[in-house]
């Protein structure tokens, strides 16, 4: 159970205090797109940045201050939210675990914010059940600014009541022994850590099962929409039918027409080819899923989507256009032997012009078909990189997609997807980025102002009861 709480002080916060310090690491954990694995350590970055600076300024060199570094990225160059969160675990447990290990009276703090603070969460939890990387009673408090997984367990709400939880849930186990020195400030319109799953239920049930954060939720939905988009535009009987004829017309030696149906098959496989590097078709099925839609579409959607994900289509478009400009470049020389001076005149051989409708073949079947001068054998099973496009289900789902079309008179498909969820929710008033201007007690602190003193009051504690203890 979390406490809500308004804060005048904490201890006396903002107050300048006499007391002995005692050595600290202050790890930060920035946000998405605030850092990346090449960063310096100790230069400070990112909304936490004037966090630090409040710790520095009371405790000087006593304090070590480190930035962590990692990728911070959200599908960026095929790594998602998933793999940049995993990274910044992995590394700040290795970090914290090193520094405890040089020094045994070396006491930490915690800090992060959105992504950095999602990881962060994790940390505090793991540490306070026994199972991070340094023991609870070395860790002094815990901050975090716009978690995903508020809500959790332990924690201590400081400023406005959250609407909801956080858009990833709170964490299973709660804070353990770390309950009561961790802390969490969320802008109640922040979505990222304050969602009413009740107002927004497509959003909310995204959330759980990507389990990641707001902005990557909202991305992903956005990405569902550009599919559903590009996969309604497509001629699915065509492109099955070329697929299938291509490699029969290369084994025929019918170059000529084989050119023409590589040049529309090409056309027909384009948007395929710009999704690929951007899209985890997979990924968009699962959210496709969870899409309420009376008229079927994002259901067949979703499955079209599966049937994707298991296509090559950049190898599959790199050798339809290598068929397409030698068929051409072939069908000049010989156009050139019999007088057709206006065509190609490169010289390329028969064998490899079927050299290559065999490789092509190989992406339609099995490695057994034979292209010759004699043609193609169409007795071989349909297991290659693109006989997933010329399947009896891929079929089906193609007709059935065209059928929601016409029975609904679709001109804007996508807009279904979109008008069910809206993830520009996310971005309205910039709520995520403007934490150094939300109030959180009622002397008007702001939640960085706030932070930045409750950590250095901590670390003021700390050194309070050493020198207590010692005396």
């Amino acid at each position: 159970m979390t406490a809500s709480v308004v804060v005048t002080g904490f201890g006396g916060v903002g107050a300048a205090l006499a007391s002995p310090t005692v050595p600290t690491f202050n790890l930060f954990i920035p946000g998405t797109w605030e850092t990346d694995a090449a960063a310096d350590p100790t230069r400070a970055t990112g909304a936490l940045a004037a966090v630090a600076d409040s710790i520095s300024r009371r405790h000087g060199d006593s304090a070590t201050i480190y930035f962590l570094p990692y990728m911070a990225r959200a599908f960026d160059n095929g790594r998602t939210y998933g793999d940049s969160k995993a990274t910044a675990i992995a590394n700040a447990s290795r970090v914290l675990a090193d520094r405890a290990e040089a020094d045994p009276d070396l006491k930490f703090t915690i800090s992060g914010y959105s992504q950095g603070a999602d990881a962060a969460g994790d940390l505090a939890e793991a540490i306070g059940n026994g199972e991070g990387p340094i023991p609870a009673d070395r860790v002094l408090a815990v901050g975090l600014l716009a978690d995903p997984g508020n809500g959790t367990a332990g924690q201590e709400t400081v400023g406005p009541t959250a609407r909801g939880t956080g858009i990833a849930d709170p964490r299973p186990r709660g804070m353990g022994d770390l309950s009561g020195r961790v802390t969490s400030i969320c802008a109640p319109a922040d979505l990222y850590c304050s969602i009413d799953k009740r107002r927004h239920p497509v959003l909310g049930k995204i959330g759980t099962v990507l389990s990641e954060g707001a902005e990557e939720v909202a991305d992903a939905v956005e990405t569902a929409i550009d599919v559903i988009g590009t996969i309604t535009r497509i001629d699915y009987a065509a492109l099955g039918a070329e697929i299938g004829r291509l490699p029969q017309l290369i084994g025929m030696g019918d170059l000529r027409r084989a050119h023409r149906v590589a040049g529309r098959l090409n056309t027909r496989m384009r948007p395929f080819v710009k999704l690929a590097d951007m899209v985890d078709y997979a990924r968009t099925a699962r959210v496709l899923d969870l899409i309420p839609d009376q008229t079927g579409l994002a259901k067949v959607g979703a499955s079209i989507c599966r049937v994707l994900d298991r296509v090559d289509f950049v190898r599959a478009a790199d050798l339809v256009g290598e068929v397409q400009e030698l068929t051409w470049t072939a069908a000049g020389a010989v156009g050139a032997r019999v007088g057709a001076a206006s065509l190609p005149t490169s010289e390329v051989s028969v064998e490899q012009v079927l050299g290559l409708g065999k490789e092509l073949v190989s992406l339609v079947s099995d490695s057994s078909v034979e292209v010759s001068g004699n043609g193609v054998n169409d007795g071989a099973s349909d297991t290659g990189v693109l006989s997933e496009l010329i399947s009896p289900e891929f079929k089906k789902l193609g007709k059935e997609l065209a059928a929601i079309i016409t029975r609904q008179a679709l001109t804007d498909p996508a807009s279904l997807i979109r008008d069910a969820v809206t993830a520009k929710d996310f971005y309205s008033g910039n709520v995520h980025t403007n934490y150094a201007k939300l109030v959180v007690d009622e002397v008007g602190r702001s939640a960085i102002g706030w932070l930045g003193v409750w950590l250095a009051e901590a670390i003021d504690k700390a050194g309070s009861k050493s020198r207590a203890g010692s005396g």
